[in-house]
C-alpha cells in the first residue's frame, strides 16, 4: 500500500481505473445499508470516496469513519449509479491518498472512462 500511496495523482487514478476494471469491482465505505462514508471539501462539494481494493478501504475506518466496514461494489452498479449520484450533485473522490486527498471525478465522466475501456 505504501507504494501507491506514493504515486502521483494521475498514476493513483489511472491505477484506480486498471483495478477496477481488472476486478470488476470498487470498494467504499458503509455505516448501514445504503449509506456510504462522504467527506466535503472546502467549498462544500460533496464526495463518496472509493478505492480499487478491500485493503485500501479497511484502513480508512478510523476517525469519523470508525465502525464504517468496506463494501464492494460490483461495477456494473457503481456505473449504473453515477447518473443518480451527478443529479444528488455528488461527485467520486477516486482513491484518497494517506493524507485523505482524494482525486474529484465527475461521477458521469467516471461512467465514461469505465465503460470505454
Amino acid at each position: 500500500m505504501k507504494n501507491v500511496n506514493e504515486l502521483t495523482e494521475s498514476e493513483r487514478y489511472d491505477y484506480f481505473i486498471e483495478q477496477a476494471l481488472g476486478q470488476n469491482e470498487i470498494w467504499l465505505l458503509q455505516a448501514q445499508e445504503g449509506l456510504y462514508a462522504m467527506c466535503e471539501d472546502d467549498n462544500g462539494k460533496q464526495y463518496i470516496p472509493v478505492w480499487p481494493a478491500k485493503e485500501f478501504s479497511d484502513s480508512y475506518a478510523t476517525g469519523e469513519w470508525e465502525g464504517y466496514q468496506s463494501e464492494q461494489m460490483d461495477l456494473k452498479e457503481f456505473i449504473d449509479w453515477m447518473q443518480e449520484l451527478r443529479d444528488d450533485n455528488i461527485f467520486i473522490g477516486v482513491f484518497p491518498d494517506d493524507h485523505m486527498h482524494a482525486i474529484p471525478t465527475d461521477p458521469i465522466k467516471l461512467k465514461k472512462q469505465l465503460k470505454s475501456k
